[in-house]
């Protein structure tokens, strides 16, 4: 199932969500609201009968992958991790499936400031080994030899324009080194952005949360990547001013600090060739021009 399906499914609503769950599931959630925070959006605030606060969200995966995920999240929180009990998963008509989840406190950050990130660094470094017993967790393809099952990425960048395809080649090159994926048994959160990480009025994470997409399994750096890509398109988009050039600064110096030269390499060509996909298909010309940017920071 694509990420399409999610958007398609929300657009019926998210009354229509809840009634769904309560149907299918035979319980009686109440809804009380729309999140307007995360990176994957549709998330809706319910509540249990007995007063439980709860989260609806949809998952793209297959039922088997949100079992999964609510696992390890469980053997995470027994760890003191501060990631969401999932309690309760539903395979919905569309063939997505639906998570029910606790509803953590905290809020996302509102300015992006070196405090923010190191936090963050700091709670991402606490993945750390977690799935050193979990090897039918997998870890996420890079794809950088040949266009994946679900987009055809390659294709994407091939039929664009001349700097696409020059990034392209680029990133074909990375495919063909000696390790061209990846390796680890860190808990990977894959969209480890700021939207999805929740804090209270100290300073302090109370949250890491949107799990849609499943755990994985592999090096916790990885997921960097992906805050650094997010981050400038951040800064970037309207009220930009909120993600400080140092709060940037600081993941490139922990991404120098704590990866070789050629694994950062092959996690920013995976995330150029996603991003970048991701901005032609459905993006504005200084988005995709943004991205492109990007991607030539590190490849060149």
């Amino acid at each position: 199932m694509s990420e399409d399906a999610i958007s398609a499914g929300e657009q019926e609503g998210p009354h229509a969500l809840v009634a769904e769950v309560n149907s299918r599931a035979g319980c009686d959630l109440a809804m009380v609201g729309v999140a307007d925070h995360g990176e994957s959006g549709g998330a809706v605030y319910v509540r249990w009968p007995e007063g439980r606060d709860g989260v609806v969200t949809r998952s793209p995966g297959p039922l088997e992958q949100a079992h999964r995920t609510a696992e390890v999240l469980a053997m995470a929180r027994s760890r003191g991790l501060p990631v969401p009990r999932h309690d309760l998963i539903v395979e919905l008509s569309d063939g997505t499936v639906a998570n029910v989840q606790e509803r953590l406190p905290g809020k996302p950050a509102r300015r992006v400031d070196v405090s923010v990130i190191d936090a963050m660094l700091a709670m991402n470094e606490r993945f750390a080994g977690l799935l050193v017993d979990r090897h039918d967790v997998p870890v996420p393809p890079m794809y950088l030899r040949r266009s994946g099952p679900v987009f055809p990425r390659h294709e994407t960048l091939k039929g664009y324009d001349d700097r696409t395809r020059r990034l392209l080649k680029l990133i074909r090159d990375v495919g063909r080194s000696e390790q061209p994926e990846m390796v680890g048994d860190d808990l990977v959160h894959t969209d480890y952005t700021v939207p999805n990480v929740l804090f209270d009025d100290a300073g302090q994470i109370t949250g890491v949360i949107d799990w849609n997409f499943g755990v994985a399994r592999g090096d916790r750096r990885f997921a960097l990547v992906k805050l650094r890509f997010d981050l400038t398109w951040a800064a970037a988009s309207p009220g930009g001013d909120r993600v400080k050039q140092e709060a940037i600064d600081r993941v490139d110096e922990a991404l120098d600090a704590s990866l070789e030269p050629s694994v950062l390499r092959m996690y920013w060509a995976h995330w150029t060739l996603y991003q970048l996909h991701w901005a032609i298909l459905g993006h504005t010309r200084e988005v995709i021009d943004l991205h492109i940017r990007l991607g030539e920071i590190r490849l060149g």
